[in-house]
């Protein structure tokens, strides 16, 4: 075998080892993208024979407010409202504010109509 066939041979040798392998994957990934597709289209074809149902809107509930103040339905006297945080920041309910500025739920908010309202 002369030189110029030996170059030949392993020029051969290297495209096969290179190139069949590209081939290979190049095929493979093509028969996975085919059957991707055959699989989407079975999946619509099956979504579109079940019959929809119709989405109703869920009306979402709506809680009495009480448009009193706590120390109102309660009957505090004016010196205890003035040192109460509900009265001081009146945006947050009578109970989140007691809550954050003593850091304790008061004992008697469980009972109260506007806490039982806000949990109802």
């Amino acid at each position: 075998m002369n030189e110029l066939e030996g170059a030949g041979i392993e020029i051969l040798l290297f495209a096969v080892r290179c190139l069949v392998p590209i081939a290979l994957t190049f095929t493979i990934a093509r028969l996975m993208n085919r059957m991707v597709d055959k699989w989407e289209r079975e999946a619509a074809e099956q979504k579109s024979a079940q019959s929809p149902e119709p989405i109703l809107p869920v009306a979402k509930e709506k809680r009495p407010s009480i448009a009193l103040p706590c120390w109102v339905t309660k009957g505090c006297d004016p010196a205890r409202r003035a040192d109460c945080p509900a009265n001081q920041q009146r945006g947050k309910p009578c109970w989140v504010a007691r809550l954050s500025a003593e850091g304790v739920l008061p004992a008697d908010c469980p009972d109260c109509p506007v806490y039982r309202q806000a949990h109802a």
